[in-house]
């Protein structure tokens, strides 16, 4: 069972406190629930998000390196990466970084992935994929 019942539809977006369909590469794909759910997460970690890939086409992904069975190509998708800047100038990195974290498995997240460049991977495919599960990318992105 899919996290989302539907996709965003346009009037959907101005449902939302922080995010805007301009933010997703292709928002018509992303799942209602999980937009909601990422809305409210953003609200509880208290620190901005950059979304950094959102939904993705089978060939985008392959072209990316992306995992075989990729929550970013599920429709309605569920996953997003967040993009985090490593930055000695800015020691709060980690703390926004923990902070998505911590409130994204206080709200039900079981399927988070941590990227070598700092960034995140959330998604909401625990009908679909193993969970819980959280793992770390040691190569690119």
């Amino acid at each position: 069972m899919s996290f989302s019942t539907r996709v965003m539809r346009p009037p959907d977006w101005d449902e939302l406190k922080h995010f805007q369909a301009g933010e997703f590469k292709e928002p018509d794909k992303m799942g209602y629930e999980f937009i909601r759910w990422l809305d409210r997460l953003r609200d509880e970690a208290a620190v901005p998000m950059k979304i950094t890939s959102s939904y993705r086409s089978p060939a985008y992904n392959r072209g990316v390196g992306g995992a075989t069975d990729s929550a970013h190509t599920d429709v309605p998708c569920n996953a997003v990466d967040i993009g985090m800047t490593l930055s000695d100038d800015d020691p709060n990195w980690n703390f926004a970084r923990y902070q998505i974290i911590n409130a994204a498995m206080y709200q039900g997240c079981q399927r988070i992935g941590t990227y070598a460049n700092g960034s995140l991977h959330l998604d909401r495919s625990e009908g679909k994929r193993p969970h819980p599960r959280m793992w770390r990318v040691v190569r690119g992105r």
